[in-house]
């Protein structure tokens, strides 16, 4: 059995001699997405959003996709084909720049979603009131339960009598923007169980408390609890410790590319296994090509037929909630027997691929759960278009053709993104001082003189120094023996360090 796109396209570069080494790693053209393995009403609310919002197609897929999820994972949960059960829940992370409308596009594949919050918003204040007056009540009963002079047993009997305390309405609470680690966890005990983190500016969240070098390991292992689906331990003051079970999340970040790199090149996290849960997308920015044009009425039915259907899904999310525990009771899914053959064919493909000369050996954390995910997206698409159908039916031929395709291009994603991260500190700060230099048009350069005037972060005598070691092993600086004077900013120096500058076009 073959597949589309199974790497073997993928060479490496070859070596461009003569000229100085880049630090700041170039990102190839992505792929295609590949639009066609989805079914037709999935295909065109997408392309309907790209024609709307014009934007680039992966956007408009993960925003619809991620959406999409966060219904599919109240409902239904998948057999796999080794017998582990797991969530439909699925993990985006989408890279663009500002500017690039993702906050429009995102607006409108959630809209339901909003729609559905809004609604269970309406009726929580007289919930939230009626809960109060049954608390005091409750509290009340119990007080006078352990008061006079009873034996332990009457009193035990008339604590029994008093039934059980009342439970919380859930905060009407659906979709987040950017919690703490411990918000989300206070969040699915005390709102619905199932939850989507999305963001059209992920930054804050990955920039704030819980990515902070000593929280990352915990959030990083939250996150990846969440996304196995494992029983979450919420422990409180006084050792208090609540087991939530039947909990999901979704989650879709959109970040810009600076952050994206330094993601991308956080070995900790990777090590972790909290990036080989996500499935990314660095499209090209369509800025200057997206000239004013009215959406076509195609685009605009083909938009709503997805929100009304989003909605329709939505209105059973939470009908086998325990109202007590809040816990979710999940249908099992499993693949029809022509699509379990194909699954485990991928999976074996992308096994091959894994070793030390495979073509996926650099990536391997990734494309070692890729069948895993190429399994969530099959469930997910088929949720969408068959609700509790799937559960009976079993994911098709053609939903996991589509999970595979899928998996495919996020996997041809990493490869172009992850080894394009990973630049560390000092060469990051090596190119920035080849660029600043180079700006200046400088011929010659001086160590104190970069001192003074080199970007702030780049100053430091070590890093400084760091740096133009970096650059001289590259081959974009060569020392003067002995000093020299050379002339910067129409003003001539004379140092004991100076430096040639030496430009590409220079060495080629």
């Amino acid at each position: 059995m073959t597949f589309e796109g199974d790497f073997r396209d993928f060479d490496p570069p070859s070596e461009v001699r003569g000229e100085p080494i880049e630090f700041k790693p170039t990102v190839g053209d992505p792929e295609e997405y590949p639009l066609h393995a989805l079914p037709p009403r999935l295909a065109d609310c997408i392309q309907g959003l790209v024609d709307i919002v014009q934007i680039p197609t992966s956007i408009a897929a993960q925003a619809v996709l991620g959406a999409c999820a966060i219904v599919a994972q109240t409902r239904i949960e998948i057999e796999m084909p080794t017998g582990e059960v797991i969530p439909s829940s699925l993990f985006l992370f989408t890279v663009a720049a500002s500017g690039d409308r993702k906050s429009s596009c995102d607006k409108r594949a959630l809209g339901p979603i909003y729609r559905r919050e809004k609604e269970l918003r309406d009726g929580f204040e007289e919930k939230q009131q009626h809960f109060s007056i049954e608390k005091a009540a409750h509290d009340a009963a119990v007080s006078a339960a352990k008061r006079g002079k009873k034996s332990r047993f009457q009193i035990q009997e008339d604590l029994e009598a008093c039934g059980t305390a009342p439970t919380p309405p859930a905060l009407p609470m659906l979709l987040v923007e950017e919690p703490t680690i411990e918000g989300i966890v206070k969040l699915l005990d005390e709102a619905y169980p199932s939850i989507g983190l999305f963001s059209d500016e992920g930054a804050q969240f990955l920039g704030g408390y819980s990515m902070q070098d000593e929280q990352q390991a915990k959030t990083g292992a939250m996150l990846s609890q969440l996304w196995d689906g494992k029983p979450i331990k919420r422990v409180r003051g006084g050792d208090v410790t609540k087991i939530l079970d039947g909990r999901r999340m979704s989650l879709h970040l959109m970040v810009q590319p600076g952050v994206a790199t330094k993601l991308f090149a956080n070995k900790a996290l990777r090590d972790q296994g909290m990036m080989s849960r996500m499935l990314i997308t660095f499209p090209k920015s369509l800025k200057g090509q997206r000239l004013w044009k009215d959406a076509t009425q195609k685009s605009q039915d083909d938009l709503a037929a997805y929100q009304s259907r989003l909605s329709s899904l939505l209105q059973g999310a939470f009908s086998r909630m325990n109202p007590e525990t809040r816990e979710l009771e999940f249908s099992t899914v499993q693949l029809q027997d022509e699509a379990r053959a194909m699954w485990i064919a991928f999976s074996d493909h992308l096994e091959k691929q894994q070793g030390p000369d495979g073509v996926l050996a650099e990536v391997s954390d990734l494309a070692s759960k890729m069948a895993q995910h190429a399994l969530r997206l099959a469930a997910v698409v088929s949720y969408f278009e068959g609700g509790e159908h799937v559960v009976r039916d079993g994911i098709s031929v053609p939903a996991m053709r589509a999970g595979i395709a899928l998996g495919q291009y996020y996997l041809s994603e990493a490869l172009r993104l992850f080894n394009a991260g990973s630049v560390d500190e000092d060469s990051e700060n090596a190119q920035t001082l080849v660029e600043f230099v180079r700006k200046e048009r400088l011929a010659c350069v001086g160590k104190r003189w970069l001192s003074q005037h080199a970007p702030k972060n780049v100053r430091p005598a070590v890093v400084l120094t760091r740096a133009i070691q970096l650059l001289l092993d590259a081959g974009h600086l060569v020392q003067v023996k002995g000093g020299g004077e050379f002339k910067a900013r129409s003003t001539k120096h004379k140092e004991r360090n100076v430096y040639t500058v030496i430009y590409p076009e220079d060495a080629a």
